[in-house]
């Protein structure tokens, strides 16, 4: 994907009243409008922390204890499992191509309302953010995609632990768990800052305390290690 750092600004800040600022100030509050929500919701799901957890020494050690590991969010508290993630990560996408394409269409009038003379010989920069858009959506779709076959082969695994309770079988979804988990904090990343990147080719600015104190926390935070498994597991719980 074309990343927007490498492009010139398109629609600079224009006069007021000059030909075609009333649209590109529309376009830049559009932009404000639908993706700032849009990197809320990505934001939380990157504040998701997955950690071993252990069994509290007040509970019945006949008590199956399973899954040994809790996602957190960024307060700390466990709020969902790795299902859940999957689910609202699909939620956070939903509607996000038709977004990105209401602004590609924005973008094209604002253009040519302020670009009279290149409007019908489109720039080259121009179709660079053309392909952005478009390359945004496919990113979008083919993500939302993952999600879904995702949760069709986590519930298969997990159906099958549950019903045999065999160790091996937890392993699987557990390792099955700690790979989707990582992968999907990837492309949450890599999505949140094209769109950041996108935003800060039209001088939309959206940055926020919370993003700002995102950023620190996730400069300090330490690794996230592997779950224990197999003998460090068994450690774990006693």
């Amino acid at each position: 994907m074309e990343s927007a750092k490498v492009l010139n600004k398109l629609l600079k800040e224009a006069p007021k009243d000059s030909k075609g600022s009333k649209e590109i100030e529309e376009l830049r509050n559009l932009i404000i409008e639908l993706m700032k929500p849009r990197l809320g919701q990505l934001l939380q799901i990157l504040k998701t922390r997955m950690i071993a957890s252990t069994r509290d020494e007040f509970q019945d050690e006949n008590e199956d204890w399973w899954p040994d590991y809790e996602l957190l969010s960024a307060d700390w508290r466990a709020f969902t499992d790795m299902n859940g993630l999957l689910v609202c990560t699909q939620n956070a996408l939903k509607g996000l191509p038709g977004d990105l394409k209401a602004i590609g269409e924005k973008f094209d009038y604002a253009y040519s309302v302020a670009k009279p003379i290149t409007a019908r010989n489109k720039t080259k920069n121009y179709f660079l953010v053309v392909e952005l858009i478009e390359d945004m959506e496919d990113f979008v779709t083919h993500l939302s995609r993952l999600c879904s076959k995702n949760l069709d082969e986590r519930r298969d695994l997990y159906d099958l632990a549950s019903i045999t309770k065999d160790t091996g079988d937890r392993i699987k979804v557990k390792v099955f768990d700690e790979r989707i988990f990582v992968q999907l904090q990837s492309r949450i990343a890599s999505l949140r800052n094209y769109i950041r990147d996108f935003c800060a080719l039209f001088d939309a600015h959206l940055e926020s305390e919370e993003e700002d104190e995102f950023e620190t926390l996730d400069m300090l935070a330490k690794p996230q290690g592997p779950l224990a498994t197999g003998t460090n597991a068994d450690k774990a719980r006693t």
